[in-house]
């Protein structure tokens, strides 16, 4: 004899709905640390321009002090000449919406428009992100180094090219010959999980380590060596073709940077930082029927490397698999 059941009896299947849980999952982020790192400063509006200028007065190579005989006056023509070199650094707009329809609002059974307005805010800090990166991974400027047995970019690729505790040392002291400043005493590593992976199996990691690590302060701190926090990120710079950026690349770029050696700069009235959302909805001539919703953000900013002399690119490859 059949029974009724739910997977053979005809029409009665139709009454059993999947349940939808209104309690939405823990959205996936990348873990972004550029701009904690940056110099950053505001554009005033309605300044008259849309580029910011900043001043340096040179590291001075030479002295002009002289050794003074008693009673004779130093001349004007042996005074020192004071010089100051600049950084320019343009800005440009950037936006995103996201548009939701009339129906979709009616019926939805998660809040889109609170959605959108989180997702906004992610994708402008991820832009920011993103123009701080790709400006240090382009720089032809900034000193270049090589991980393990590389000597240039073109030998870059073996598994003995892999990140080590040695190259961060090395980085280091290329700063410090550099005379560049630390920030809160330390230089800062920024670099991709799997190169993180490979330094910290480096044995001369794996010893130091023995000794503990202080408390990490900045988002994405990893660990601390040598004068330097090494910090991670799931935003990094990866290429084929050196200086230009390719997401799927096997060679990784390591960025290790003083005090004021990139930045970013927004608009005050425009922030970068902390984007206003825009919220448009009502009818007018391209909606007449209200049938849409706009939620979106602009913001104005530039990044520029501050500093050549006191940032590092470390090309390696990653053995983690």
């Amino acid at each position: 004899m059949a029974g009724t059941t739910l997977s053979t009896t005809s029409g009665i299947s139709d009454q059993i709905q999947r349940y939808f849980d209104k309690k939405l999952l823990t959205q996936t982020l990348k873990t972004i640390v550029l701009d904690q790192f940056a110099y950053k400063a505001p554009l005033p509006g309605k300044a008259g321009h849309k580029t910011i200028r900043f001043f340096r007065y040179p590291e001075s190579a030479t002295t002009d002090v002289q050794t003074m005989t008693e009673g004779t006056l130093v001349t004007l023509g042996n005074s020192k000449q004071l010089s100051l070199t600049t950084v320019d650094v343009a800005l440009a707009q950037y936006g995103q919406t996201v548009t939701i329809s009339d129906l979709l609002s009616a019926v939805e059974l998660f809040n889109t428009m609170e959605q959108a307005t989180v997702q906004n805010g992610q994708d402008a800090a991820l832009k920011v992100d993103s123009e701080l990166r790709d400006v240090l991974g382009e720089s032809t400027a900034i000193q270049l180094r090589y991980a393990g047995a590389a000597t240039n970019y073109a030998t870059v690729g073996g598994t003995d090219d892999a990140m080590t505790a040695l190259d961060i040392l090395d980085a280091a002291t290329n700063l410090r010959v550099n005379n560049a400043r630390p920030t809160g005493g330390y230089f800062t590593a920024i670099m991709a999980p799997e190169i993180a992976r490979d330094l910290m199996n480096d044995d001369d990691w794996l010893e130091a380590s023995k000794y503990g690590n202080p408390d990490q302060l900045f988002k994405g701190e990893v660990g601390r060596y040598m004068g330097v926090r090494v910090v991670a990120s799931t935003n990094p710079f990866r290429q084929s073709t050196q200086h230009t950026y390719s997401a799927a690349a096997s060679i990784y770029s390591t960025f290790v940077v003083g005090d004021q050696s990139y930045g970013g700069v927004n608009l005050a009235t425009m922030s970068a930082y902390s984007p206003k959302m825009i919220i448009a909805q009502g009818p007018d001539k391209t909606d007449p029927l209200a049938q849409f919703t706009t939620v979106g953000f602009k913001f104005y900013y530039g990044s520029a490397i501050i500093n050549a002399n006191h940032a590092v690119n470390i090309y390696s490859v990653t053995n983690y698999s």
